[in-house]
C-alpha cells in the first residue's frame, strides 16, 4: 500500500482556529474527515468556505460523550490509508514540524503503532506558551506536554470509553500503554486549548469547554519564526 494519511477531526464551536488547523495540514494528507457535532457559531460556515476536495464534511446533532466515541470509531471504520493523523479544531501545525512527523511515519518500524509528539500549550495568546516543565502527562519514559497524533491504521484499532477519558486501543490495550510499539518524535503543534475558541455563549454548549479556560501560569514567548505559517500566509488572516 502506498504511503498516505487520512486526518480525523471532530469539532463543535471552533470558529477562532478551525481554519488554521485544517489549512496547516491540508497539503500533506490525502483525505480529511471533518465532522461537526452541532456548532452554533461560524464553524460550519468557515469549513464550507474551504474549497479543498480533500475535505469530507458531515454534520451531526445532539452528540453526547458516548456519541463522540462512536463517531471516532466510524471515522476509523471508513479510513483506508495506512496512517491516521488526529486533528482537533484547536491544533495548528508549523509546516516543518508536521513534515518531521510525517517523515517519521514513513520511516517508522513496521511494529510501530503510533508516534508520540509534543504540544505547545498557548497561554493568553498564540505568542506565548506554557513551559515544557509544567507538562505532567506521561507516556512510558517520556513526560511533558505530550500527545499521540499519528496512529498506524490497524484492523484491531478501536476507541473505547467515554469522552474525555476515551482511549485509542489495539487489541483492547490503550496505545499509550504499548510503549514498546511507540516512537517519540521531537516535534510539536500549537495547542490553543486554553484560549477562547468561540463566543462565551457558544462555549457553554461544548462539553467541558469552560474548564479549559480556567488556566493560569508562567508563560514563555514563542519565536515568531516558529509560529505556524498558516497564520500569516494569506491576506485577510486575522493574525497577519
Amino acid at each position: 500500500m502506498n504511503f498516505s494519511i487520512t486526518s480525523h477531526t471532530i469539532i463543535k464551536n471552533e470558529e477562532s482556529f478551525i481554519k488554521y488547523a485544517i489549512l496547516s495540514i491540508e497539503q500533506f494528507v490525502e483525505r480529511m474527515l471533518v465532522w461537526d457535532t452541532g456548532s452554533t457559531d461560524k464553524t460550519v460556515e468557515i469549513i464550507k468556505s474551504l474549497k479543498s476536495p480533500k475535505i469530507e464534511f458531515r454534520q451531526f446533532d445532539n452528540i453526547d460523550r458516548t456519541g463522540l466515541v462512536k463517531l471516532r470509531n466510524e471515522q476509523i471504520k471508513i479510513t483506508k490509508t495506512p496512517w491516521i493523523l488526529l486533528l482537533d479544531g484547536d491544533e495548528i501545525w508549523p509546516e516543518s514540524n508536521l513534515k518531521k512527523l510525517i517523515n517519521s511515519m514513513k520511516n517508522s518500524k513496521d511494529t510501530t503503532i503510533g508516534l508520540v509528539n509534543k504540544t505547545r500549550n498557548c497561554v493568553g495568546d498564540i505568542y506565548h506558551y506554557q513551559p515544557d516543565s509544567k507538562g505532567k502527562y506521561k507516556i512510558g519514559k517520556w513526560q511533558g506536554h505530550l500527545n499521540i497524533r499519528a496512529i498506524r491504521n490497524n484492523k484491531n484499532l478501536e476507541v473505547v470509553g467515554q469522552y474525555p477519558q476515551e482511549a485509542y486501543t489495539i487489541n483492547n490495550i490503550p496505545i499509550q500503554k504499548q510503549v514498546d510499539k511507540l516512537e517519540f518524535i521531537d516535534s510539536w503543534y500549537l495547542h490553543t486549548t486554553h484560549l477562547k475558541r468561540t463566543a462565551w455563549k457558544n462555549s457553554f454548549k461544548v462539553i467541558d469547554r469552560l474548564k479549559k479556560y480556567k488556566f493560569w501560569g508562567k508563560k514563555l514567548k514563542i519565536n515568531s519564526a516558529d509560529l505556524p505559517e498558516v497564520f500569516f500566509s494569506k491576506p485577510g488572516n486575522k493574525f497577519l
